[in-house]
């Protein structure tokens, strides 16, 4: 009898260690809402620590903004570290470049320019540009720490005002100020709109990277091969799953979509501001954030691929590569012929984006060709058709990517880099060095990944620390410091010639340089309709269990810009997420 009873205990014990060592296996859960390459990105990185993810896309295909271009011009390790990093990883293999499309080129009423033609044929032109990245040099040397650009109250102060007025007191040539114009609206937004401080930033952070190393190689098939490459080790991802609210308390999360909610530990917030603005959140956002997501400025693009039979540039230059316009062009993309044909891609941007954006697809098509056929009159006869990606009227973005606008960094700077809760941020707006491109997007989604897990060990998160500004300091006597860097501010490097004194007297202390007034930037553009495959997905059910410690996971650094592209998926597995209501079942997809 004692016997059996002893046998009986033994056993219930060694049930109670079976299900307590059952518990610590459970893996960790996340959802990772938005399927752009940001969240492509912190999906494959938890899930390569042993987590259970979901990841829900509001679109019917995932990976994202995106180019149109049938291959896309990539930078080596120095300028994409991280981005190298992957294509290694999945053995994706790009093409080393041709040296002549890795320096921009120039269309100037219709004639084209190498950088070296431009020296020859149009030397105002080449001078004034050389004096422009002078300045922008002297005043990105003057950011010493890009990840506080606004170190000091001098720096500060760059915040108020508008790339565009700081142009004007260059006072470059007509011909400059446009190919200016055009290369900064292309890479941010039209220069009214920007901020002096964010142009400086970006400037310093890519200093040392040379154009050359942007254009190193090409990607056949561009970023959407990369998208392909992390779905096809991501288990579940539900497409046609628009987020509709998230729900926090202290044991976890629920994501609702429609009347399905999914359960989880932890949440991987990865979609545009605007995309974010749809979503209800408990707890609320506070002030900050919610003035964040209605207000921070977004470049708007619109980009056109062109096809033709043949290339048609031909007969007056070999163009190839990336291309500024002085007319309304914009930025072109000239691509390699195919299958005997050519298409160029072109990038309408800033106000040259929003000015069209009342016009249908077919409409802006024809503006384009009509002033691509004044340079060029066998384009109407080669033409053959084209495709049309509008960011500039995508309501899930606003416009394509950040781009902070007068006043914004001094409100919203590394605001989205902390958790809020169980909730981590990403995308390329979370990035501080390379928001807008590929790079960052890649960055903030091994971020988010690193602070999720940092959350399940057991880390409270702090506010990022962004230094005050100092006062400014004396203006040290040799150029280039601060002080001389902002009495010359307008003027680039070069100090002003003193005058002649008149009489054996003492001359009087020079007056102090004056300080920039602040230049109120114009209202916010309005915002707009767009849509990327993958099949919807079947719930299954996943209980919460207690957190299991991971080591956190850092982020690399440094590189430039290439942007997002689509990707195709097929159909997928288990769902680790725990719908709590019942819904008609959908299809699990996965590549």
């Amino acid at each position: 009898m004692l016997s059996g009873w002893l046998r009986a205990c033994a056993l219930v014990m060694v049930g109670l260690v079976s299900a307590s060592a059952l518990a610590v296996d459970k893996p960790h859960t996340a959802i990772v809402v938005g399927g752009g390459l940001a969240g492509l990105t912190a999906a494959y990185e938890l899930q390569s620590k042993g987590w259970q993810v979901t990841l829900l896309e509001a679109k019917p295909a995932v990976g994202g903004r995106s180019g149109l271009a049938g291959s896309e011009w990539i930078g080596n390790a120095k300028a994409q570290p991280v981005l190298n990093q992957y294509l290694d990883r999945f053995k994706i293999k790009p093409v080393p470049a041709p040296e002549f499309v890795r320096t921009p080129g120039y269309l100037i009423d219709g004639e084209y320019f190498s950088a070296a033609d431009l020296a020859t044929k149009q030397p105002a032109t080449a001078e004034a540009i050389k004096r422009y990245e002078a300045a922008l040099d002297d005043m990105a040397r003057s950011i010493t720490d890009p990840e506080n650009p606004a170190a000091n109250s001098t720096l500060f102060a760059l915040d108020q005002i508008n790339v565009a007025n700081w142009l004007d007191r260059l006072s470059l040539p007509a011909t400059a100020r446009q190919l200016i114009n055009q290369q900064i609206r292309t890479r941010y937004d039209e220069p009214s709109r920007l901020s002096l401080l964010y142009f400086a930033q970006q400037s310093r952070v890519n200093r040392n990277v040379d154009d050359r190393d942007r254009r190193a190689a090409r990607l056949p098939g561009g970023s959407a091969v990369l998208a392909e490459e992390f779905v096809k080790q991501l288990k579940v991802i539900k497409t046609n799953s628009p987020v509709s609210a998230i729900n926090q308390d202290k044991d976890g999360v629920t994501v609702k979509v429609g009347s399905v909610g999914y359960e989880a530990e932890y949440v991987v917030l990865a979609v545009p501001l605007r995309a974010l603005s749809k979503i209800q959140l408990t707890p609320a956002l506070d002030a900050q954030h919610q003035g964040a997501i209605k207000s921070t400025n977004y470049g708007w693009h619109d980009q056109i691929m062109l096809k033709f039979k043949n290339p048609v540039w031909d007969s007056k230059a070999r163009m190839s590569g990336e291309i500024y316009s002085n007319t309304g062009l914009g930025m072109l993309w000239i691509e390699p012929a195919l299958k005997g044909g050519a298409n160029a891609v072109i990038n309408l941007s800033g106000d040259n984006a929003r000015i069209m954006q009342a016009f249908g697809d077919k409409q802006l098509v024809d503006q384009v060709l009509i002033r691509l056929h004044a340079f060029y009159p066998q384009a109407r006869g080669a033409f053959t058709g084209y495709e049309i990606r509008r960011s500039s009227v995508d309501p899930s973005t606003g416009g394509a990517y950040l781009a902070f606008g007068p006043g914004q960094i001094s409100k919203y700077w590394r605001l989205w880099e902390k958790p809020l809760q169980r909730v981590a941020f990403a995308g390329e707006h979370t990035d501080s060095l390379y928001p807008g491109t590929l790079e960052g997007a890649l960055r903030t989604g091994q971020r988010a990944a690193g602070q999720v897990q940092d959350l399940a060990a057991g880390k409270s998160f702090e506010p990022v620390k962004v230094a005050p500004p100092k006062a400014p300091e004396a203006a040290p006597k040799e150029s280039g410091g601060i002080g001389g860097f902002f009495s010359n501010m307008f003027g680039g490097s070069k100090p002003e010639p003193k005058p002649a004194e008149k009489a054996p007297e003492p001359a009087p202390a020079p007056a102090p340089s004056p300080a920039p007034a602040p230049v109120v930037a114009p209202p916010a553009p309005a915002v707009e309709p767009a849509k990327p495959a993958v099949e919807p997905a079947k719930k299954a059910a996943t209980k919460k269990e207690p957190a299991k410690k991971e080591p956190a996971k850092k982020a690399p650094a440094k590189p430039a810009a290439t942007h997002k592209a689509p990707a195709k998926t097929d159909a997928a597995k288990k769902a680790p997420a725990k719908a709590t209501t019942p819904a008609a079942p959908a299809t699990d997809s996965k590549n």
